[in-house]
C-alpha cells in the first residue's frame, strides 16, 4: 500500500474495530487500515468484513503490553484507534504520545479518562491531540449536546441512551450489545451529575423515570448510569449548567438488576462455597458476569435510541432543543456497532486532519470539547446513520 495513504492503526480486531475500519475505508478514498490483535481468527474475520481487503493489513501483536513492534506500527499511523478493553487505553495513549501519533478510544471509564487527560502537556509538546471517550455514549451523545452551545446560554442538559433488542424476551428484556464488564460498570458505579453549578454523585441505577415519546412504540424506562458522562458533568458544573446522563431500557429491567444487587450478586468479595471436595472460593460479580454473557446473547437485531435535550436561552428567550437518534442493525453491523464505531471513526479522521476545515489543536481532550456537532451529523448520514432528528422550539 502507498506510504502516502492515511493509515489508521486499529488496536482490537473485534466488531467495534471492524465498524471503525469500514467507515474509514468506505468514506475516504485515500485511507488504509492496520489491525493489531493477538488472535489470528479475529484478524482474519476483520479482513473478511471489509469491502476492500487490499487496503487492510494485519499484525498479530498483543495490545496488553506495548512493545517495540507495536510502537513501530503506531509511529507510522495517521491516528491510533483503541477498540480494546478500557484498562489498556492509558498505556496505549501514552505510547501514542511518545511516538507522536494522534490517538482516540471508545472510553467509558471515568478514572482512566481522567488519567489520559493528564497527558495534555505531553501532547502539546509532541504537537498531537488525543481524544479518549469516543463512541456512542460518552462520545456522540455528548457531542450532540453541544449543538446549540455557540448561540444559547445553557441551563440544563439531559442525555438518554439505550442499546436494545428489537425483539425483547425474558424478564431482562435485554440482549448484550457490548462487553458485559463494561455494562456492569455502568450499572453499578456511582454517577457524576451537575446540579446548581455543583458536581454531585448519585448512585448507579437511581432516579428512575419513564419515557413514552422517544419515537418508538410503547413505554421505556431510564435511570442514572456511569460511563456515559465523560467530562460532561464537570464541564457543565463549571458553567453553572445542570447535567445528567441516563440509560434507556424496556420497563422492568432496572428492578431486576437492583434485586440482584441487593442480594449481593455483584459483590467483589471472596465468597466461599462448601462442596464435597472442600471449600471453593469465587467472586460473585465474576460468576454473574459469565452467566450474563452466556444467557443474554444478541441475535444481532438490535436498535439504538438516544436523546440529547438542552434547555437554555437564546437572546434572552427560553428555548428547548432536542436531538433524537434511532438506528437499527443494517447489513454487516449492529446498530450499536454502527453508532459506536462510526462516530469514533469520524473523531479519528478529524485528529488525522482529513477534515481540513476542522483542525484540532494539540492536547488531550474528550470529543465534546472540540468536535463540531453539525460535521458529525453530516458524516454519520453519509455513512448511512440517517435517523437523527434535530428540533428546537420556545420553551413552554
Amino acid at each position: 500500500m502507498d506510504s502516502l495513504v492515511n493509515r489508521f492503526l486499529i488496536a482490537g480486531a473485534g466488531r467495534q474495530g471492524c465498524a471503525v475500519a469500514s467507515f474509514l475505508l468506505e468514506q475516504f478514498e485515500d485511507t488504509a487500515v492496520d489491525f493489531v490483535d493477538c488472535s489470528t481468527d479475529q484478524l482474519e474475520q476483520a479482513v473478511a468484513l471489509q469491502k476492500d481487503a487490499a487496503r487492510v493489513a494485519v499484525h498479530e501483536i498483543t495490545a496488553s503490553s506495548v512493545g517495540d513492534d507495536l510502537r513501530q506500527v503506531m509511529s507510522q499511523a495517521a491516528c491510533v484507534v483503541s477498540c480494546v478493553p478500557y484498562h489498556l487505553n492509558l498505556a496505549l495513549a501514552a505510547a501514542a504520545v511518545e511516538v507522536g501519533t494522534p490517538f482516540c478510544d471508545l472510553g467509558g471509564n471515568v478514572g482512566t479518562v481522567a488519567a489520559q487527560i493528564e497527558l495534555d502537556a505531553a501532547c502539546k509538546s509532541a504537537g498531537i491531540a488525543i481524544a479518549p471517550d469516543c463512541g456512542l455514549a460518552p462520545g456522540l451523545l455528548n457531542i450532540l449536546a453541544e449543538y446549540w452551545a455557540g448561540d444559547w446560554k445553557y441551563e440544563s442538559v439531559k442525555l438518554y441512551c439505550g442499546g436494545l433488542p428489537q425483539n425483547p424476551t425474558g424478564v431482562f428484556k435485554y440482549a448484550l450489545t457490548f462487553n458485559v464488564c463494561g455494562l456492569l460498570n455502568e450499572y453499578l458505579d456511582d454517577c457524576e451529575v451537575s446540579r446548581g453549578g455543583k458536581l454531585q454523585i448519585v448512585r448507579g441505577m437511581s432516579e428512575l423515570e419513564h419515557l413514552s415519546d422517544l419515537g418508538l412504540p410503547g413505554e421505556f424506562e431510564a435511570f442514572a448510569t456511569s460511563g456515559g458522562t465523560s467530562l460532561g458533568a464537570k464541564d457543565y458544573a463549571a458553567k453553572g449548567v445542570d447535567y445528567i446522563y441516563k440509560t434507556i431500557r424496556y420497563p422492568g429491567h432496572c428492578d431486576v438488576i437492583r434485586a440482584m444487587r441487593e442480594m449481593g450478586c455483584f459483590g467483589t468479595y471472596d465468597a466461599v462455597l462448601a462442596t464435597g471436595e472442600g471449600e471453593q472460593r469465587f467472586v460473585p460479580r465474576d460468576i454473574l458476569a459469565a452467566i450474563m454473557e452466556k444467557n443474554l446473547p444478541s441475535d444481532g437485531k438490535d436498535l439504538v435510541v438516544a436523546r440529547a435535550e438542552v434547555r437554555g436561552k437564546r437572546d434572552g428567550e427560553p428555548m428547548v432543543g432536542r436531538i433524537d437518534l434511532i438506528d437499527y442493525a443494517v447489513g454487516r453491523f449492529t446498530a450499536m456497532e454502527r453508532t459506536t464505531g462510526f462516530p469514533t471513526a469520524i473523531v479519528a479522521a478529524t485528529l488525522a486532519g482529513l477534515y481540513e476545515k476542522h483542525p484540532v489543536e494539540p492536547g488531550a481532550r474528550v470529543p465534546l470539547q472540540f468536535m463540531n456537532p453539525r460535521l458529525v451529523i453530516e458524516e454519520l448520514a453519509r455513512g448511512g446513520v440517517t435517523g437523527i432528528n434535530v428540533q428546537e422550539s420556545p420553551a413552554k
